[in-house]
């Protein structure tokens, strides 16, 4: 005798399918045989010692189990970290200083439509103090690589007096910087 798939269906899957929950609200018997009754609200979990205590183990049970996953990740955390991170007082000097940044403010002065840029705070300093020509012509010269004789042109001055007025100035310069050491 040859079945049809229909016939093997509904052998395998009673008319009672899909489950319906029984009046105690459970799927099946073997469901039914809970170790514990069902607490209901306010009830303050009413058990014999014997199964008391067993809920006690079982909870012990699963927070040992927590704290030690815990610990685990905890660990492979603080490894994965150690591994991926450095010290920098561990780092080379070349690579210290491709990670440091100088916050660098420069002194700006103006001269004959250049504007030119001062980094180091004492010479901005003892520039400043300076008087204009005098300032000029050394910016001109050592910030902008003129010449004297561009300088000259550009300062409507004799190059003879842009060389003259420009080492002067250098002394007077350093003697003011000297000055502001002490």
């Amino acid at each position: 005798m040859v079945r049809n798939a229909n016939e093997d269906f509904l052998i395998i899957f009673p008319q009672s399918w899909p489950k319906q929950p029984l009046p105690n609200g459970v799927f099946s018997e073997r469901e039914g045989g809970r170790p514990f009754p069902i607490a209901k609200e306010g009830d303050g979990l009413k058990l014999p010692w014997d199964q008391k205590e067993s809920v006690r183990h079982i909870f012990d049970s699963y927070c040992k189990k927590i704290l030690r996953q815990e610990n685990a990740d905890m660990q492979r955390a603080e490894a994965r970290r150690r591994t991926r991170e450095c010290s920098l007082s561990e780092l080379p000097p070349e690579r210290l200083e491709q990670l440091c940044y100088e916050d660098v403010h420069p002194m700006v002065f103006e001269v004959c439509g250049y504007r030119v840029p001062v980094n180091d705070d004492r010479l901005a300093a003892a520039l400043g103090k300076l008087l204009r020509e005098k300032r000029d012509v050394i910016l001109l010269s050592y910030f902008m690589d003129m010449s004297d004789r561009e300088i000259g042109e550009l300062l409507d001055m004799a190059r003879r007096t842009v060389q003259h007025r420009r080492s002067d100035t250098l002394a007077e310069l350093r003697k003011r910087m000297e000055d502001d050491d002490e």
